[in-house]
């Protein structure tokens, strides 16, 4: 077997665990790894995060960034075994209660989203006293950030975008071009930025909730990004606006965060949106990318008023 599948996991879970899993079902959001609930009838549950031998460094960044990050109070899952040199390098972790926030934000209550924003700011300012090497990128530790200037982020991130959407032909390639006009224009605000340690990926997806829209913990941390910390509050309200769903999380996470909206911050949403974009027409180890008409006429549409609100 070239990739993970239920039967690995069932098989890999029963030997590690000494316990029968009863089911095994896998999460259709991971681009990179191969993740698995595997549910028990005498035990909680677990969750099993496989992959592939390339991506092994991500599993050892994973397990690295928790025992640096959960003692400094990130709620991040317990780790309950790992298998880095196995044929698919694993992590078996505690399976925290509830689901991706994107499952159940529309039906949050202020208050609750208010709360959730709070968690998450938090964890932010607890990664954010990670010292530094004045390096910019994404990076498990600070020194092996790739790159000296922040908008070499941002430049990489466009590129990628550009090869995805001239492979899929999904939209136009010219609306790549917009981007990096703005790119150009703020390149010198942008390298004016502080190389900060943030969590890049708590978006919609990894802030898990419970039932009850109470805050349960942060998953899948298998890096860190360097750089300008709004980066990862411009990634969550661009998958709102392509969820078409509010944004008041977002506010609140502001808020509680003491950042302001600037042009900068409209060009890292600007940047996520034509991301979106380069998703559609792709296949992420077999989770593709849902690819309507009407989804496509939206992002287009949120992305041209995106555009509009840069104040030059």
């Amino acid at each position: 077997m070239d990739h993970p599948n239920p039967t690995i996991a069932r098989e890999l879970v029963a030997r590690i665990m000494k316990v029968e899993p009863v089911a095994v079902q896998r999460f259709t959001t991971g681009l990179h790894h191969y993740v698995y609930e595997v549910q028990f009838s005498s035990r909680d549950p677990v969750v099993l995060r496989m992959t592939t031998l390339e991506n092994r460094d991500s599993m050892v960044g994973a397990r690295l960034l928790s025992s640096l990050l959960r003692p400094r109070g990130v709620p991040l899952p317990e780790i309950l075994a790992t298998g880095l040199d196995n044929k698919f390098p694993y992590l078996i972790l505690q399976r925290l209660p509830g689901t991706d926030l994107l499952h159940v934000i529309p039906r949050l209550t202020d208050p609750q989203l208010e709360a959730i924003a709070g968690h998450v700011s938090d964890a932010q300012k607890i990664t954010a006293k990670i010292t530094t090497a004045k390096k910019f990128g994404f990076a498990v530790l600070p020194e092996n950030a790739p790159h000296d200037r922040w908008s070499m982020v941002l430049i990489e991130n466009l590129a990628r975008s550009r090869v995805r959407i001239l492979k899929a032909g999904v939209f136009e390639v010219a609306i790549v071009a917009k981007v990096e006009t703005l790119l150009e224009q703020l390149h010198t605000e942008l390298d004016q930025q502080a190389a900060r340690a943030f969590l890049h990926d708590t978006t919609t997806k990894n802030v898990i909730v419970r039932d009850d829209g109470c805050f349960s913990g942060i998953v899948d941390v298998d890096s860190l990004c360097f750089g300008d910390p709004r980066y990862a509050i411009a990634l969550t309200k661009a998958s709102l606006m392509n969820l078409g769903a509010s944004l008041k999380y977002t506010n609140y996470w502001f808020a509680k965060s003491g950042f302001k909206e600037d042009n900068l911050f409209r060009l890292y949403v600007a940047l996520f949106l034509v991301d979106f974009m380069s998703e559609h027409g792709q296949n992420f180890n077999n989770n593709a990318v849902i690819s309507t008409k009407s989804n496509r006429e939206h992002l287009q549409s949120v992305l041209t008023s995106a555009l509009a609100e840069q104040n030059f």
